[in-house]
């Protein structure tokens, strides 16, 4: 089997992207995560692929980098399923290539030294056949596995809470926040931020169930990590202590779209504007019906919010949305 190789974009988003625990899935990107294509490969590119392709399976995926003007592979995926077409499994996080996370492997920096010559052009990958001279160079990159393998997976990072946080509910609370904060702007650093807020949020619902706010983090933390079935039932707590609350109703939404249940998503953000006014809740309604391919109901939707700055942000053209839309990314719109 060929060798896909893909360069790295943003190598400091690396843990949250390319090499970020989603579930036990890793997800890569054949394109540019500016763009909106929904095309992201030609599959034809391959020996085994052809024009009605949609899926090769059994890739191994190298990733890389630039510095100091040549390309220093970062990591590989051993084997992946690389399809034409971009997957969405959460409202945050996209990719055309998945691999099991046993089969990730992430060179820590002072690791990376393997250099690849590149011929991407204007592309954001390349397809190395076996009578390329540089697939064996590659491969053995790969067997020798020299390096520590920095990717951080769910079940072996360890989350350890202070004195102050396992024996305060107002302690923990405020660490949840503090999280909570950093995840809506984008600084958290890798998946540890985010499963110290889902065990934070977990403790504060023991330290007081008799509030919706612990559930409430657990389930914004179970819906990044892609454990939407817990999350699920975290939220469902939750708003069976605070029924109306605006916030509460759009993590529904978010961990339905998890769940693929796109139409039950646009309602659940619907509600959610109903109860607050927040257009940014609209914009949410709005991708979530894109998700479903009703594009009309998504342009009702973009058509009521009052801030047009909302719109910009979001590179949506109303103009525009005559042609089928692909979603946008929506993350940085649930700051709170």
């Amino acid at each position: 089997m060929a060798i896909l190789v893909v360069r790295i974009e943003d190598d400091s988003t690396l843990l949250m992207n390319e090499f970020f625990d989603y579930n036990g899935v890793c997800y890569g990107l054949t394109r540019s995560r500016e763009k909106n294509d929904e095309i992201c490969i030609n599959l034809e590119d391959f020996y085994e692929g052809t024009v009605q392709s949609e899926c090769l399976t059994d890739v191994p995926v190298f990733f890389v980098q630039e510095r100091d003007g040549s390309w220093c592979v970062t990591g590989w995926y051993r084997k992946a399923e690389v399809r034409k077409r971009i997957l969405r499994p959460s409202l945050f996080l996209e990719g055309n290539i998945r691999a099991d996370v046993r089969d990730v492997w992430l060179l820590t920096d002072e690791s990376r030294t393997t250099t690849f010559t590149a011929h991407f052009g204007e592309r954001y990958y390349e397809v190395v056949e076996e009578d390329d001279a540089r697939y064996q160079p590659l491969l053995k990159a790969m067997d020798d596995g020299s390096g520590r393998n920095a990717m951080l997976r769910y079940d072996c990072v360890d989350i350890f809470l202070q004195s102050t946080i396992r024996n305060g509910y107002s302690a923990c609370l405020r660490e949840c926040e503090r999280l909570a904060l950093a995840l809506m702007r984008e600084e958290c650093a890798d998946l540890g931020d985010i499963k110290r807020l889902e065990v934070c949020g977990r403790h504060a619902a023991i330290l007081n169930g008799r509030e919706a706010d612990g559930y409430y983090y657990e389930a914004m933390a179970d819906e990044q990590l892609g454990r939407v079935r817990q999350g699920m039932k975290a939220i469902e707590k939750a708003l069976r202590i605070e029924p109306e609350a605006a916030d509460l109703m759009a993590v529904k939404g978010q961990l339905l779209v998890g769940m693929n249940r796109n139409e039950a998503a646009a309602q659940w953000f619907h509600k959610a504007w109903s109860e607050s006014g927040d257009d940014d809740y609209l914009l949410l309604e709005g991708r979530a019906w894109l998700l479903n391919e009703q594009p009309d109901n998504a342009l009702v939707c973009f058509k009521k919010i009052e801030d047009p700055m909302i719109l910009d942000t979001a590179g949506i053209n109303l103009r525009d949305m005559e042609q089928r839309w692909p979603p946008v990314s929506v993350r940085s719109f649930r700051q709170k």
